[in-house]
């Protein structure tokens, strides 16, 4: 278990208390009812769902929601959520693991993972994760923005071989960890995901990015 994966299995009981920050609410309650907005009616796939914050949201309009993470403690936070729905499924699941068998999701989501993802994993993560998606299907991503505010807040550790930006995190019981915690910009996005991407549509808010686009039809 790589250092990521241990910090955020420790971190799960405190992980949410993120989006009580008093400067995100105003991003956060726009992309709360864009993801509401985005999934309604659709089958969704969740990779790296967490504590489930986003998952229990996107369940209020979608017809289905099939969540994974790695992380079994936040899975079973995940599940203990009072108001998650009978039309969400979590399982313990590799995010880097393609779908065992054919696409048949029409929306796919991640929320706040991919600034996890290390550089050098990018291309096999997003073959795993349109591995699960039909064509057409709708993407609503989501993360942090490279602000002045938080680079004061959170300085860099450091930066590896591949252009990983690496951070040092604190938890409440005294514990330190070394985590990857990459920013992009539309560029990046635009570069990295067009074999899969069409109609795609870059936004930045105060605090955060959002991407939108259409899965394409795959080469033949």
């Amino acid at each position: 278990m790589n250092e990521t994966v241990t910090y955020y299995a420790q971190r799960a009981r405190e992980y949410d208390r993120v989006y009580d920050l008093p400067p995100w609410q105003a991003d956060l309650r726009r992309l709360e009812e864009q993801i509401t907005r985005v999934f309604a009616g659709r089958r969704v796939f969740e990779p790296a769902c967490g504590t489930g914050y986003w998952t229990r949201l996107i369940a209020r309009s979608a017809t289905e929601v099939y969540a994974i993470d790695v992380n079994e403690t936040t899975l079973t936070i995940a599940r203990s959520r009072h108001d998650t729905r009978a039309n969400v499924r979590f399982e313990q699941r590799d995010a880097y693991v393609a779908c065992h068998g054919a696409p048949s999701f029409d929306g796919g989501h991640a929320g706040f993972w991919i600034s996890h993802v290390d550089r050098s994993r990018m291309a096999t993560f997003l073959a795993a994760f349109h591995s699960y998606l039909m064509a057409g299907a709708i993407v609503f991503m989501m993360d942090e923005r490279e602000t002045e505010g938080r680079r004061r807040h959170v300085p860099t550790s450091r930066t590896d071989g591949a252009g990983n930006r690496y951070e040092l995190r604190r938890l409440e019981n005294g514990g330190e960890f070394e985590i990857i915690k990459n920013f992009y910009d539309e560029t990046f996005f635009r570069e990295r995901f067009e074999p899969y991407a069409s109609d795609l549509v870059y936004e930045e808010l105060e605090h955060f990015w959002t991407l939108r686009y259409r899965v394409r039809e795959p080469i033949a």
